[in-house]
């Protein structure tokens, strides 16, 4: 992989997706030393983030939404904040069919030192279920959102955060009455006002610049120096005193002195590829399995008609197999974007 990735400040969540992987492959060979920003990475981190993780739930009620419901006589949810499906909860770790979570959610001064006032705040609550689930979140009354576990995001609570300000939240998970489901994560996420800096997204920054500049020897010294000098820059002894002015101006300060790596940054760009994982009979038929496969590809083959420039990648040869011995017109379409380098089969 040469040269791949783009430069911070563009699109830092892209970026740091796009990153991950070769952040996991420095870390790997760098274990066995601490990580000098960690305690710096993880305050910024939290200072945008408080987990909710007590919820009433009830099996199912009309109109969870409605301020003059009665939960105190329901059950409690506890959720354990993990990162993805299959973490313990303390208690009522699952369930089958539908399920109602309930609470009201009163906006803090402060997260960790960090005011929230004048912020975006969002609720991230995600939940999961070998089969798919159908999702209504609701906000003071109002859906915010409504689909399935694949789909869902964090949802806009207020768009201008007043501490001790109050919202009531409300979602109806509906699925299999044959499948377990669960909450795995609810927290508060915020995004400070555009008049003052982002310490999540510097921190997206600091991250996404670490493997680029571990990765090429020419020069490394010197901007190993720049971006060290930016880390240390930030300074959480204000927060620590109450003093937001103070520690926003070490913010900004931090990212100033980035600024000077980003011309270097700026030389690389993303190439992002398309792909689909697709598990071969998983909790389905063979049959099932094969669908999946030509639903999938008519879908990239649809895509490539629409946009020119879309690019797919593909293993699993016997997928490959399958779709010239059942369905031959849909392979030599398959086979003419092969030829085209716009549909790559790798593995």
């Amino acid at each position: 992989m040469k040269r791949c990735v783009c430069s911070f400040l563009l699109c830092p969540a892209i970026l740091l997706c796009v990153v991950c992987r070769f952040s996991q492959n420095a870390a790997a060979q760098t274990s066995e030393q601490p990580d000098p920003y960690k305690a710096t990475l993880d305050r910024l981190q939290a200072l945008s983030r408080q987990s909710e993780t007590e919820w009433h739930y009830h099996t199912d009620v009309p109109h969870p939404e409605d301020p003059g419901v009665n939960d105190s006589d329901w059950g409690v949810f506890k959720v354990k904040n993990v990162s993805g499906p299959g973490g313990k909860n303390d208690n009522e770790e699952h369930w089958s069919g539908t399920r109602v979570f309930r609470r009201w959610i009163q906006i803090p001064e402060k997260i960790n030192g960090y005011a929230t006032q004048g912020s975006q705040v969002r609720l991230d609550l995600r939940f999961g279920s070998p089969s798919s689930l159908m999702i209504t979140v609701f906000s003071n009354g109002a859906i915010v959102y409504r689909g399935n576990d694949d789909d869902i995001r964090p949802v806009l609570l207020s768009a201008n955060a007043q501490p001790g300000q109050k919202i009531l939240v409300a979602a109806r998970v509906v699925g299999d009455d044959a499948a377990q489901s669960e909450f795995f994560h609810s927290e508060l996420v915020i995004e400070p006002p555009h008049t003052r800096p982002d310490p999540g997204l510097l921190r997206l920054e600091i991250l996404a610049a670490r493997p680029l500049i571990a990765a090429y020897e020419e020069g490394k010294e010197q901007r190993e120096q720049q971006l060290d000098a930016a880390v240390k820059a930030i300074d959480f002894s204000p927060l620590d005193k109450g003093d937001q002015t103070g520690f926003d101006a070490s913010l900004q300060q931090a990212h100033a002195r980035l600024e000077q790596l980003k011309s270097w940054l700026q030389q690389f760009s993303i190439r992002v590829v398309g792909n689909s994982h697709i598990d071969m009979a998983w909790l389905w038929p063979w049959t099932e399995t094969v669908e999946v496969v030509r639903n999938t590809f008519q879908s990239v083959l649809d895509l490539m008609r629409e946009y020119p420039d879309f690019k797919f990648t593909m293993s699993s040869a016997r997928t490959y197999e399958w779709m010239q011995e059942k369905y031959p017109d849909l392979y030599k379409q398959i086979e003419q974007r092969v030829k085209e380098g716009r549909w790559e089969i790798i593995g």
